[in-house]
Formats: C-alpha cells, structure tokens, sequence
C-alpha cells in the first residue's frame, strides 16, 4: 500500500508540478475538537485518487501541508480530508483521541477546496470517541 501511495504522489508530482513544486499553494489551518478546545496532536491528510498532501498537528491544533518539501502545499484542487490521533498501547491496544471515523478515507466527511490565490487556512471540527 505505501509503494502504490508514494508511486501515486510521484506520478501525481510529474504530471501536475514537473516535480519541483510548481503550481502548489501553500496550505493549512487549525483543527479543534467540538468543545472548542484544540486537538494537540495527530496529523491531517488532504487527499485524492492520485494525490495526498500532509502535516502534523501542533500541540496549539495548527498544521501546514507538506507534499515534496516541508511546507510547500499541494495542488489546487477539490479534497477529502483526513484527522487522525491514536496511540498503540500493550495492554488497552490502539487509544483513540479523535472518533476514527475522521481517519479512514471511506467514512470522512471533511472535505476542502484548495484555490490559487486564497489563504488556504482550513478549520476543521472533530469529535472525541465516545
């Protein structure tokens, strides 16, 4: 799966960028769980069928887009978000911080269109497990 994904972004970055970056916008936001509070870790993915672009959330629930080089964004276009924060533990197994659901690519509902000359600063809303 990681050798189609990073196939995927190079293919993707040869045909949309020329590989060096070119026609990406910078791009970020905050994330903040329903109570207002920020979610102080974890990452956020903004993906296609044949693209993704990614970046740690900060413990102030900040984040920047990385796709080739540390900050650099992503392509304009229409996106499925991604928020994931989970720790494996020995004896509980995985310890969600966000409802999964915001994890998997298939049961999000966070989307984002990324525009050439916008901000690009995208506020996302997630809820804890229950």
């Amino acid at each position: 799966m990681r050798r189609e994904l990073f196939c995927a972004i190079i293919l993707a970055c040869l045909t949309l960028a020329g590989c060096g970056g070119q026609g990406f916008v910078p791009a970020g936001g905050k994330v903040t769980f329903d109570d207002g509070t920020p979610v102080g870790g974890g990452g956020v993915a903004f993906m296609t069928d044949t693209f993704m672009a990614d970046g740690d959330i900060k413990p102030d629930g900040t984040f920047v887009l990385t796709s080739l080089k540390p900050g650099d964004g992503l392509p304009p276009g229409s996106y499925k978000v991604t928020i994931g924060w989970s720790e494996l533990d020995a004896r509980e197994g995985t310890i969600y911080h966000i409802h999964p659901k915001f994890s998997d690519p298939t049961t999000t509902e966070l989307t984002a269109e990324v525009k050439k000359g916008d901000k690009n600063q995208f506020e996302f809303t997630v809820t804890k497990p229950k």
